[in-house]
């Protein structure tokens, strides 16, 4: 495990969970497709079904345009050895828009209609505050530090972590470790008590244009070519602090800018061996991102006293200048089976389910060459993972319909990594774990003529094991090394379009 310090600290440039913070997708999109889970990859006929199959804007008999706005209410609730701490957030987002041109044929061909389609939608959203106290911890960051530190020099590296610009005494560092003959000493004592304060502000998402062409044969198989357009924007600001018994401290404040474009690929089929019964199958390539990250940190420390038992004058800080680094990235290829029953003009019940290989994410620098330690990583830590979602409509009258969904998303990541060291790249030293995604939805629609609406009120759960830092003085002394940490969104969506 110690081993990983030496190769892997200063040499990518992002962490395993980082990239795989920007290959996972959400259930957004039009009010109709989030009130169903979004099980809509046998159904098709919807502007955001379009992104789970393409095949499915080869159902539209007609063309249309739409627009869904959406307002989202984010509480995240974490614990840390007993001790609660809660944050909340609010946005008004853009779930998705676009237009789909349907064309017919003439009216012997066997091909109804070629269909071709523009849409927008959010597959990604990455905004919440986190906040993660902890209270009479026995293991601080600055022992961390100091241990890793000693760890290098002692086995000959010719490396220093990236804190030891933050440490280091001859360039004006915090004063939190005394260098002697035999390696540095930490400032805070073995038996000193710290408490912990984390504040993690994120913002941003993946938003993707979708250009697609799709044909209908004889209204019983539809096939679809999707090319997929993607940005990201992310952002993440952490202050994070801690205290001691001996009236001392550290504060360190990270700042990150991640912006990438990219590029994916999707085919799909849809097959009606039977008017009431459709069966969907779609395979996407995955993303290739061109990204670059911009960073800052400052690190400062307080009341520590240096060889002589003389407290500090004042604060002592450093503050490291911003940098940026360019690399690219691969989102894991994924797989979808789908299928749904029709019960004549009453209602339909529709059900997808994703193969999703999480262990094929890549990453490589800007010239191509590969990060081959934490791609390894990430070959052995994230898994080949499950997705489900299931979804129902009722047709109420002519004008109106209810509809019900639910989904659940098996955690990416192999089981039992909370004791293995990872890679966290610069001065970042926070990772989170998702142990697992659920979904429940529900949602009314109107039409009338050629106009439509819908609304859908959307519930996402989301389990994680949430870290300050890599703590292996918890995971020996069997304490928790990790925050518990629930997410719970809710989306209100309304979708408003027209058919012509």
């Amino acid at each position: 495990m110690i081993c990983l310090i030496a190769s892997g600290l200063y040499a990518s440039a992002q962490s395993e969970f980082d990239a795989l913070r920007f290959s996972q997708s959400d259930i957004t999109g039009t009010a109709r497709f989030v009130s169903m889970s979004g099980a809509f990859g046998a159904l098709g006929g919807d502007m955001s079904a379009i992104n789970t199959n393409p095949a499915g804007i080869g159902i539209y008999r007609s063309s249309e345009l739409s627009l869904s706005p959406a307002f989202q209410m984010d509480a995240t609730t974490t614990n840390l050895n007993g001790t609660d701490a809660n944050a909340n957030r609010s946005n008004i987002l853009m779930n998705g828009f676009g237009y789909v041109g349907s064309f017919r044929t003439y009216d012997e061909s066997a091909i109804s209609n070629f269909n071709f389609g523009v849409t927008y939608n959010r597959t990604a959203d990455f905004n919440r505050n986190t906040n993660v106290i902890g209270t009479g911890r026995k293991t601080s960051l600055v022992k961390e530090m100091c241990f890793m530190e000693n760890w290098l020099l002692n086995n000959g590296s010719p490396y220093t972590t990236p804190y030891w610009n933050f440490m280091n005494m001859s360039s004006g560092g915090i004063k939190v470790l005394d260098e002697t003959n035999t390696g540095y000493v930490s400032r805070v004592a073995d038996n000193e008590l710290s408490n912990s304060d984390m504040r993690m502000i994120e913002s941003g998402g993946i938003d993707s244009w979708n250009f697609t062409l799709g044909a209908n044969y004889n209204h019983s198989l539809y096939v679809g070519l999707g090319i997929g357009l993607q940005q990201i924007n992310y952002e993440k600001t952490t202050e994070y602090s801690e205290d001691f018994a001996i009236n001392k401290g550290i504060d360190m404040h990270n700042a990150l800018t991640t912006t990438g474009s990219g590029i994916n690929l999707k085919v799909g089929v849809i097959y009606r061996p039977v008017p009431e019964l459709r069966l969907g199958i779609s395979y996407n390539s995955g993303t290739f991102y061109r990204m670059t990250d911009v960073f800052a940190a400052s690190m400062a420390s307080w009341g520590f006293k240096d060889l002589n038992d003389v407290t500090y004058p004042a604060t002592q800080q450093h503050i490291e200048s911003e940098q940026y680094v360019d690399y690219i990235l691969k989102s894991p290829w994924q797989m979808t089976l789908s299928a749904a029953y029709q019960f004549g003009k009453k209602g339909l019940f529709s059900f997808d389910m994703d193969y999703v290989d999480n262990s094929s994410i890549n990453l490589k620098d800007a010239n191509g060459y590969e990060y081959t330690d934490i791609n390894k990583s990430m070959s052995q830590d994230f898994s080949k993972s499950f997705n489900f979602r299931v979804g129902g409509e009722v047709r109420l009258t002519d004008y109106f319909s209810a509809r019900m969904g639910a989904a659940y998303y098996l955690s990416p990541l192999v089981s039992n990594l909370e004791d293995k060291f990872m890679d966290t790249p610069y001065t970042r030293p926070e990772y989170s774990m998702t142990k697992s995604t659920m979904y429940a939805s529900m949602g009314v629609g109107y039409r009338s003529g050629s106009f439509f609406t819908d609304f859908a009120v959307q519930e996402k759960l989301i389990d994680e094991h949430f870290f300050n830092y890599y703590d292996d003085i918890s995971i020996t002394a069997g304490e928790p090394a990790y925050a518990s940490l629930t997410r719970d969104r809710v989306n209100l969506v309304v979708t408003a379009g027209v058919k012509f």
